[in-house]
């Protein structure tokens, strides 16, 4: 055996001790050996070192042994031995906040993305970083890195935004930008595939390996777990859910609501259920106005609406059919209707596919981006820190 291979293994069993100890905390010694098949002298040698370096704690004894032998110390992750920061740069707004291990957010802050857009953006969110970290009282050194999810495609080996209409970016050079700001490791990724992350590190598809998480809102993006994997495709740009085709009739007669988005969007995203309505109506419109007034019945509304529903209840019947996934999750501002749209969605996709598949919510609010950014950089970021 080369040295290189015994300093892989040993951190490899390091990993493996940490990753046992946070998934099955309080556990023993003793118990750990049995569960990762590595002997109790080896696991005794890597929990010293995960004590010194703050990563676990010990926490009382636990039962003693059935031969009354002594009871053994029962070992508790530290989830506040570090932390991440996870920024979710949107058209509307910037958000940041800072996260324990555990994936909790201590701490918050969000700023107007157009007042800033054009000049100063990543000097502004570095006030908001600072002032976040002397509130938790927190060094540099106590910071893992940084996680940036953007409305965009991304090449996210070299944190380039290749193209993100929302913010008129393309080829921006994200990580390098921020780098000069922030001192810590940053990797930059596509906020949707950032929130499909979040919802299987912690949210509605927890530990699931098939997942697709679908985001309605200014557009249509979707993310991907495949066998437990996030996929990004040959171009970083899998998962443009807006791009599908729907419908001939629709298709022979398409024009875009917004230069830059695909077929599905032109009918279901927020966006185009507040522009079309308002064309009916003569009025600017929301979307969340749009399925306010459907509710009530209204005749413009509930064509619009339910011609949006019909279409993205068809592209997940594709992907279903597909990708045949544990779970489809609906995030973004459309999916704060989905209650009253969720029978209506859930029959269309039935009809279209060969077996059924649970559709639900985000199990997230405002800081399901930052949760995403945070679960991107543990993902990519090569340290003791595995999700």
């Amino acid at each position: 055996m080369q040295k290189g291979d015994a300093a892989f293994i040993k951190n490899n069993n390091k990993q493996l001790v940490l990753t046992c100890i946070r998934d099955f905390e309080p556990i023993s010694r003793s118990q750990i050996s049995k569960r990762i098949q590595i002997s109790k002298p080896s696991v005794s040698l890597i929990v010293e070192q995960l004590l010194q370096e703050g990563w676990i704690e010990e926490n009382g004894a636990g039962e003693s042994t059935n031969s009354g032998g002594r009871k053994p110390v029962h070992l508790v992750f530290n989830s506040k031995a570090a932390y991440v920061i996870g920024v979710d740069i949107g058209g509307t707004k910037v958000a940041s906040g800072v996260t324990c291990l555990n994936g909790e957010v201590h701490a918050y802050r969000e700023f107007s993305t157009s007042e800033y857009l054009e000049k100063d953006l990543f000097k502004r969110l570095q006030r908001d970083v600072n002032s976040m970290l002397r509130d938790l009282q927190l060094s540099n050194e106590k910071i893992l890195g940084m996680g940036i999810g953007v409305p965009g495609v991304t090449n996210v080996e070299h944190g380039i935004v290749l193209d993100a209409p929302s913010l008129r970016w393309k080829r921006y050079p994200v990580r390098k930008i921020a780098s000069e700001y922030f001192p810590f490791p940053i990797y930059v990724e596509n906020d949707v595939n950032t929130s499909v992350l979040g919802e299987q590190w912690l949210g509605a598809g927890k530990s699931l390996q098939n997942l697709i998480f679908i985001a309605i809102g200014t557009g249509i993006g979707s993310g991907m777990i495949i066998n437990g994997k996030l996929f990004r495709g040959s171009n970083y740009s899998a998962g443009e859910m807006g791009y599908l085709v729907t419908d001939y009739q629709s298709a022979k007669s398409y024009h875009p609501s917004y230069e830059g988005y695909g077929l599905l969007e032109s009918v279901a995203s927020g966006s185009s259920i507040g522009h079309k309505l308002s064309e009916i109506k003569n009025t600017p419109l929301t979307a969340k106005e749009a399925f306010i007034s459907w509710k009530k019945g209204d005749e413009g509304a509930s064509e619009v609406v339910e011609k949006a529903i019909e279409h993205l209840g068809f592209g997940i019947a594709n992907y279903i059919s597909l990708f045949d996934p544990d779970l489809v999750i609906i995030g973004g501002g459309v999916s704060e209707s989905f209650e009253d749209y969720k029978h209506s969605l859930i029959e269309i996709v039935e009809h279209f596919t060969p077996q059924s598949c649970k559709i639900v919510p985000s199990t997230f609010g405002k800081e399901a981006g930052i949760v995403g950014a945070a679960a991107l950089f543990l993902e990519e970021h090569d340290s003791i820190i595995q999700l």
